[in-house]
């Protein structure tokens, strides 16, 4: 019998765990009896931990992780799949535009040989200006990242356990779980959903994060960042080769408009601009580096049902 794990990191969202629990049991039904939900509480403030307890205390099959603090939404992931053992390992959001209905279909085009799908989310209901800033930050994404992100796919997804246990093998400190899962390969497909409606409450993944999140997985997963930062420097380089030639000969054929100290220091501050910003982005690296030798603990669980 199919034994499948539903990993759900929540934050903040006691009106909505119980709606949660029991369209995912009703739609993990149709396919298998023998079934676990983790809901992982990311440090909320409210009672959503006691709301987990709760439904936990009610059905075996629902396990609660607590966080001490709010250490992010992919930490919470980690520790779901690194406490899951289902055959199959579905990672959704907890906010319901994840919809607990298209699980099955994830399940149907799993079995036909993939270890790997996602969903591509259809009919968004955000608004036009929302969906087309997300394809910019996608589109920079990609390009400074060199990977590939699709803007319709989030987290929604299923994963065999061989991939589960290939997540387990990485140790880096700053975590996606998109990137990983695209970066560790193996058989993919997706299907088309509808996206669904947030019920009550607003996102607390804010543009601020999104950027922030962008920057650790450009820095974590690519090092196009400073192949940019060397072309640069060498395009600036060849420009101030060519300026000094053109000044020169401009002084040997007296024909030089080169002449005050305001060019002289529009120029140093160009320079001096570019090199900040190259030391900047070599100065992220280096921060990831601090990190990562420091090998703190990716989370601290303060409690489990």
């Amino acid at each position: 019998m199919t034994y499948i794990s539903i990993v759900v990191p929540v934050y903040n969202e006691e009106l909505l765990i119980s709606e949660l629990v029991k369209r995912v049991k009703i739609n993990v039904k149709s396919i298998t009896e023998d079934f676990e939900i983790l809901l992982i509480d990311d440090g909320s403030i409210d009672n959503t931990w006691k709301k987990i307890y709760q439904e936990a205390s009610q059905d075996n099959r629902i396990k609660g992780i607590k966080f001490s603090r709010n250490f992010g939404h992919h930490y919470a992931i980690t520790a779901g799949l690194n406490d899951s053992l289902g055959d199959w390992v579905v990672v959704m959001d907890g906010d319901l535009q994840d919809r607990p209905e298209v699980i099955p279909d994830l399940h149907r085009k799993a079995v036909e040989g993939f270890d790997v799908v996602f969903v591509s989310r259809q009919n968004r209901p955000e608004s036009i200006y929302y969906r087309t800033l997300q394809r910019v930050f996608y589109f920079f994404l990609n390009l400074l990242s060199g990977l590939k992100f699709d803007s319709t796919q989030a987290n929604f997804s299923i994963i065999s356990r061989k991939v589960v246990e290939a997540t387990k093998d990485f140790s880096e400190y700053s975590r996606f779980y998109v990137s990983t899962i695209n970066w560790l390969g193996f058989s993919r497909a997706s299907i088309s959903a509808d996206h669904g409606k947030r019920l009550i409450g607003s996102p607390s993944y804010t543009f601020k994060k999104r950027i922030k999140l962008a920057f650790d997985i450009i820095s974590s997963f690519s090092e196009r960042p400073l192949r940019f930062a060397i072309y640069l420097g060498a395009f600036i380089s060849s420009v101030a080769v060519i300026g000094a030639i053109w000044i020169l000969m401009g002084n040997l054929t007296g024909k030089s408009e080169f002449v005050g100290w305001s060019g002289l220091m529009l120029t140093l501050f160009f320079f001096n601009g570019t090199l900040l910003v190259v030391i900047g982005l070599v100065g992220v690296y280096i921060g990831k580096i601090f990190q990562q030798v420091k090998a703190r603990p990716l989370f601290v669980i303060s409690e489990k049902i």
